[in-house]
């Protein structure tokens, strides 16, 4: 079971679209496809991870941060006009800087030294998620090897990082105690930074896709930005919240901290989060929360399990199990009818479900 995207975003018809109409059909996208959707980024402002889960997602993060002024250098070399150049040339100054110590790659570093991490490890990219690598490499190769159109429009995810950096650093400092305001302080800038870039690459778009297929790429090239955005988001989430093992190749906590940090410390909140039971036993009597629902995509033909801005393709088994989950039955009561129906030892039906259950409550789709 996986989390998916919210649907993908209806077909435009094939017609050209008022500038208007293109600018409502791309905020559209973020509004369905934007990572602030996802549920590491919540558990993230809502303080419900652990500070070694907080530190992942720090080191990971970097190589993202890293990468947007190469990013932005490959498209500076294609743009034909002086002046578009000098604009776009502030993207790199804003995260290289002007000089040594300034810029946001530097704050990024003081922000993952701030969750204590050596600088040199976190400037060495060693630990991070195979997935993190791909997904960031990914998206340089597509502005450097895309339209200009396409690539300028893949930065419109800008229109929407204010409203997920407020959520991030309101929630971060009211919930961790080991992070402080000048932990943060990357985002001060891209507070002021994002929306000026996005103006400026909202206007480019409306004014060079002049056709309805130019249109159509560039909302396309959008979707593909908050793709990359979100993977790095499961690539976390699946190596470090869901119920597995990190990758061997990966960060482990621990690894390439400053000397006097503790990797088991953790805030309150996360503490209190993280030792919230999710095993089941045979006694509990398992609820679908409230907000989700277990239902019948009649597109796919399969069940689903649906939640808020989420929704989880189910296996047979699931779909057998979470039919039986109606507040009432124990898991044991659960066993003992499946054993019934498919003539199997409820014993070995009982040691089966649990995991599945304890996944599902790991996810916050289940609960006791």
């Amino acid at each position: 079971m996986t989390a998916q995207f919210p649907p993908p975003v209806p077909q435009t018809e094939q017609r050209l679209l008022s500038h208007e109409e293109l600018e409502a059909a791309l905020r559209d996208i973020g509004a369905r496809r934007y990572h602030n959707l996802h549920p590491f980024h919540r558990l993230l402002h809502d303080g419900k991870l652990s500070k070694d889960q907080v530190r992942a997602w720090a080191l990971n993060r970097y190589y993202y941060q890293a990468m947007i002024p190469v990013k932005d250098a490959a498209l500076l070399a294609r743009l034909p006009d002086a002046q578009l150049r000098r604009i776009w040339r502030q993207r790199i100054v804003d995260h290289d800087g002007d000089h040594e110590g300034d810029g946001g790659i530097e704050r990024w570093l003081k922000l993952a030294e701030g969750v204590g991490f050596t600088r040199d490890y976190v400037l060495s990219t060693k630990g991070i998620l195979s997935a993190t690598r791909f997904s960031v490499d990914a998206y340089v190769h597509f502005v450097s090897e895309r339209s200009l159109l396409e690539a300028i429009a893949s930065s419109l995810t800008e229109m929407f990082s204010p409203t997920i950096i407020s959520e991030r650093v309101a929630g971060m400092l009211k919930n961790y105690d080991f992070i402080t305001k000048d932990t943060l302080a990357y985002f001060d800038k891209r507070l002021t930074q994002a929306p000026r870039d996005a103006d400026f690459a909202l206007d480019y778009v409306k004014r060079h896709a002049t056709t309805p297929e130019m249109q159509r790429a560039a909302m396309d090239a959008l979707t593909f930005k908050c793709t990359v955005l979100w993977t790095q988001l499961d690539a976390l989430y699946f190596a470090y919240v869901a119920p597995g093992m990190v990758p061997p190749d990966a960060w482990q906590p621990g690894e390439g901290l400053v000397a006097e940090s503790n990797s088991a410390e953790a805030s309150p909140a996360a503490t209190t989060a993280t030792a919230e039971p999710t095993a089941f036993s045979g006694s509990d009597v398992p609820r679908l929360p409230r907000g989700v629902r277990l239902r019948f995509d009649e597109v796919r033909n399969k069940h689903v399990l649906l939640a808020p801005e989420r929704t989880f393709d189910l296996d047979d088994n699931a779909v057998a199990v979470l039919k039986l989950v109606d507040g009432q039955n124990t898991v044991s009561q659960i066993a003992r009818i499946l054993g019934q129906t498919y003539d199997a030892d409820p014993a070995i039906i009982e040691a089966d479900i649990l995991p599945m259950l304890a996944g599902l409550a790991q996810k916050r789709v289940l609960e006791r």
